[in-house]
């Protein structure tokens, strides 16, 4: 986003510009900042009132103040300039959600990964998605693969209620559940099988992984998102997915990466990985 770079260089100067037009998401028509440190957020609000000059899809500007924290997954925020909204559309890949970005968890970051998992979708499938948030991984997959089934859980009311309203908007009521919950709990009583098991919560991967080898069909697949510590990303990606297939073998089946990638660096020499491992039981 050039423009972008270069109102925040006109405004904090190049030394400050290259650490912050990174930490800018345009979310619908909601910029979100997440705050360096060191930066008075007085600056950083001359910053959005330039931003909401510049760049006419931008009615409001957010700092978040917090990382990303808690059960729902959110943070706190800071209102900078604008309209004081907090809720939105956002869209992608032809979809679209409605969400608030203060009491829902939102990356647009997971957005090629949401496209990257419909592409592997088998028409048929059965889908868990144990970490569902507002819907991105569930709706994408709806409206361009052909699942048979998806149910989609998370213990956030909000989340799950823009879930419901997305899956209505995108028009994949069909072939979608929604279950508000802990999915750790509700798991317990759901039967096997999925052909295919997303978990897009690295802080809970083990816990994820311990509940899905009993769900997931012989020869299907589990998504485990994880943080790791590596040097670089192609580091990352190979010790993340030996740290999984090992903590696999406990259960007694074979593990096959058949796929993944890196998300993104989360701080220096750490990164947040998904890993598509096929299950196979004797």
């Amino acid at each position: 986003m050039p423009l972008l770079r270069d109102i925040a260089r006109e405004i904090l100067g190049d030394s400050y510009a290259s650490i912050i037009w990174k930490r800018i998401e345009i979310i619908g028509d909601i910029a979100v900042i997440r705050k360096p440190f060191g930066i008075d957020i007085d600056i950083l609000r001359r910053l959005g009132i330039e931003m909401l000059n510049r760049l006419k899809y931008v009615k409001s500007v957010w700092l978040a103040v917090t990382p990303v924290e808690g059960d729902y997954r959110t943070r706190e925020y800071i209102h900078l300039a604008g309209e004081y909204r907090s809720e939105t559309v956002y869209r992608e890949h032809g979809c679209s959600f409605l969400l608030d970005i203060t009491k829902v968890y939102i990356s647009p970051v997971l957005s090629y990964d949401h496209m990257r998992i419909a592409k592997l979708v088998i028409e048929g499938e059965k889908i868990l998605n144990m970490f569902a948030g507002f819907g991105g991984y569930s709706i994408v997959v709806s409206r361009y693969a052909k699942p048979s089934y998806t149910l989609s859980i998370d213990i956030n009311p909000y989340a799950v209620k823009y879930m419901r309203i997305n899956i209505e908007l995108n028009r994949v009521e069909a072939i979608n559940d929604v279950i508000e919950g802990d999915a750790l709990t509700i798991a317990d009583g759901l039967r096997c099988c999925f052909d295919r098991i997303l978990m897009p919560l690295p802080e809970l991967v083990y816990r994820a992984i311990d509940k899905s080898i009993d769900l997931v069909k012989n020869n299907g697949f589990i998504h485990p998102h994880i943080f790791i510590n590596a040097n670089n990303r192609r580091e990352a990606f190979e010790k993340a997915s030996k740290t999984l297939l090992e903590y696999i073998e406990r259960y007694r089946v074979i593990g096959r990466v058949m796929g993944g990638h890196v998300i993104r660096s989360i701080a220096p020499r750490k990164y947040h990985v998904t890993i598509d491992i096929q299950i196979i039981k004797n």
